[in-house]
């Protein structure tokens, strides 16, 4: 035998012969496509049936958590709701400091300006009366823009202006003092003493000490001073009771 041999030594077997019609052929050929594309669809609606699980737990879970937000904001308004009349009573508390701070803006403790007159009188002076009269800023004007109208030293009632006359330096309230001391020296010494009484964040509380009068008499044998005086207030005399921190009251 050649070595070459023949086409048909390469095959095995008999040779076949297809004897099949075209026609079935062909069908065989579409029901095979068809059941391809079957296959194929099936394998979409698995793809399509795993994700809608997938998405439907998902939107489960996030339905979930909508639920718990919503019912933690429910709680919230309740709790906001059971806190309000707390907060009105706040409100109304703050309102009523607002309204002390406006009504106590310009009050004097006169027991602080007692206190300090019989800490200041020397025990050789003795006081008989007092009286107060407050400047039109005191009354409610604009600060600064008051002055006190006193007796002059003459007996007079002119507005005072000059520097250390009463009335200078926009007090807020005068006080006027009748008293009696063993010497005229005395009752210089109580005013001194006044002019350089008590400060209230670096300002004098007391300005412009003043003699209206002081006659030396003789009564029961024993000779003593009658005089009277006046004092006037600064706005350090100011309580600042009620008052923000930091409020300077003008």
């Amino acid at each position: 035998m050649s070595s070459w041999g023949t086409p048909w030594a390469q095959r095995q077997g008999p040779p076949q012969i297809d004897l099949l019609p075209r026609r079935l052929v062909e069908q065989r050929l579409i029901r095979r496509q068809r059941t391809s594309i079957g296959a194929g669809f099936l394998v979409l609606l698995a793809v399509l049936g795993i994700w809608y699980a997938l998405e439907t737990h998902a939107l489960h879970d996030a339905q979930a958590e909508a639920d718990r937000g919503q019912a933690t904001a429910t709680g919230l308004r309740a709790q906001r709701a059971q806190l309000q009349p707390l907060a009105d009573l706040e409100a109304q508390i703050a309102a009523a400091e607002q309204l002390q701070a406006v009504v106590y803006r310009k009050e004097i403790r006169f027991s602080g300006v007692m206190r300090d007159i019989s800490t200041i009188v020397p025990d050789d002076v003795w006081l008989t009366s007092m009286a107060v009269a407050f400047t039109s800023a005191t009354n409610g004007s604009q600060a600064g823009t008051g002055t006190t109208s006193a007796p002059s030293a003459n007996g007079g009632g002119a507005t005072a202006t000059t520097p250390g006359s009463p009335g200078a330096g926009s007090p807020i309230a005068s006080i006027t003092f009748a008293g009696a001391g063993l010497e005229h020296v005395d009752v210089g010494g109580f005013l001194r003493a006044l002019a350089r009484g008590p400060k209230k964040d670096g300002e004098h509380v007391y300005l412009n000490p003043y003699f209206t009068t002081s006659q030396k008499a003789d009564e029961t044998g024993q000779a003593m001073v009658t005089f009277s005086a006046t004092v006037d207030l600064s706005s350090a005399a100011y309580s600042g009771r009620y008052q923000p921190a930091g409020t300077v009251t003008p």
